[in-house]
């Protein structure tokens, strides 16, 4: 099983949102996945709930961060996606072995200014764990100056994944439905996010 762990430095962003559209990706590519929801607001877990019954199927778990004492290892599994708190600190040991048990880390970032120093101030804390690291761009408008501005600043944070994901409608409405856009036919982000999870699966094997 790999294990790709969600972290944000900042709240209100695409966490949840990179979370379960991903998962959805790796299933509809045929992968055995499972979410684990470790944010105590449980959005993650509240979307599980809503999933149509001829849903591609995702293993789910809610277990609040503060509570994880040990490495998860699901069983039958080839992919395990885990939503975070932005709160890491709180929990240091908690969040220690999430980070222990992760084949890649992947940060969602908002091409805003906030986010943008958020991010740079969480890296020091990212790089420590030593795991491999991802950023991806999320909920832009490419015809926006800040959107270019981002992409310099973000690319030399560290490796971006050669995937953006625009801020489109079509992904809150995902899930309300309980779905993610890569099953939904006719969306524009559904593509993108097999395109990132073709990426990162790439990645987990080097």
């Amino acid at each position: 099983m790999r294990t790709i762990l969600v972290v944000q430095g900042k709240g209100g962003g695409p966490k949840t949102a990179t979370v379960r559209n991903l998962a959805v990706a790796a299933a509809v590519a045929g992968r055995r996945v499972g979410t684990l929801d470790t944010d105590p607001q449980g959005s993650l877990t509240h979307w599980h709930g809503l999933r149509p019954a001829d849903a591609v199927p995702i293993a789910h778990e809610h277990r609040v961060l503060g509570a994880v004492t040990e490495r998860p290892t699901p069983q039958g599994l080839d992919l395990l996606v885990i939503d975070t708190p932005t709160a890491l600190e709180a929990f240091p040991e908690s969040i220690a072995l999430l980070f222990d048990s992760a084949d890649l880390v992947l940060v969602p970032v908002r091409p805003g200014p906030e986010d943008l120093v958020s991010t740079q101030a969480m890296l020091p804390y990212l790089r420590a764990r030593r795991r491999p690291l991802r950023l991806l761009l999320s909920q832009v408008d490419p015809r926006l100056r800040e959107t270019a501005d981002a992409r310099a600043l973000v690319a030399a944070m560290g490796a971006v994944a050669p995937v953006e994901i625009p801020r489109l409608q079509e992904v809150p409405r995902s899930f309300i439905a309980g779905l993610g856009t890569a099953e939904i036919p006719g969306t524009r982000t559904g593509p993108l996010f097999r395109d990132l999870w073709l990426h990162l699966s790439a990645a987990l094997e080097t």
